[in-house]
């Protein structure tokens, strides 16, 4: 009898069903902020019909970390304050298991500049998330604290960029983002975003921070 063997995917194949798809380049984004509001719409009922996973693995859409720090790198190109800070605040509140340490390496090899952007979007995560840890709101806080003196006593443990972030070098070329008005900022001027300037991307300072 003769034996047929069937070819096992590679695993690079496997990868990619498991793995959050990229987000759009930054150039499409800015063609497409509109576009971009449309399909999250920011109404709580209809949160949930976007805030899912996109991977191609079909037995799950609960949403992921990747597929939320995505969300938001997207919601800071296109200059959209409140979408970028109820996504900000979901991230840190519903989800304190999401650690900014351990979001995933999106290994962009096909895009310089988004890979510089999403790896600044860590140390935003950091700088919006740490500053709310050190007055004594560690990530999970609920909306409305009944017992200050509980949140007090829980560790403050900070979060950390990841170690791909710090890998990515910044864009040989200075790359620079006009806000939702279409205004530029320059290198030196007092509303540079730094997580950005440090991948020579320039933009706009955002709101990030929240209580």
């Amino acid at each position: 009898m003769p034996f047929f063997s069937i070819p096992l995917p590679s695993f690079n194949i496997c990868r990619s069903f498991l793995r959050e798809p990229l987000p759009p380049p930054i150039h499409t984004l800015l063609q497409e902020r509109e576009q971009v509001r449309a399909r999250c719409p920011m109404r709580m009922f209809l949160t949930r019909h976007w805030r899912v996973s996109r991977r191609l693995y079909p037995l799950s859409t609960q949403d992921t970390a990747s597929a939320c720090f995505y969300r938001i790198y997207q919601f800071l190109i296109i200059d959209w304050t409140i979408g970028l800070r109820n996504e900000l605040e979901y991230f840190c509140t519903i989800h304190p298991e999401w650690l900014v340490v351990d979001l995933p390496d999106p290994e962009d090899k096909d895009d310089p500049a988004r890979y510089a952007a999403l790896a600044a979007v860590t140390h935003v995560l950091c700088e919006a998330y740490n500053r709310r840890i050190e007055l004594g709101l560690p990530r999970g806080t609920p909306p409305i604290v009944n017992d200050w003196e509980e949140l007090a006593r829980r560790p403050k443990i900070l979060e950390r960029v990841p170690a791909w972030a710090e890998r990515v070098p910044p864009l040989q070329e200075v790359l620079r983002i006009p806000d939702s008005e279409g205004r530029y900022v320059e290198d030196g001027d007092e509303d540079v975003f730094e997580p950005f300037r440090k991948y020579n991307i320039l933009m706009r300072q955002a709101h990030i921070h929240f209580i």
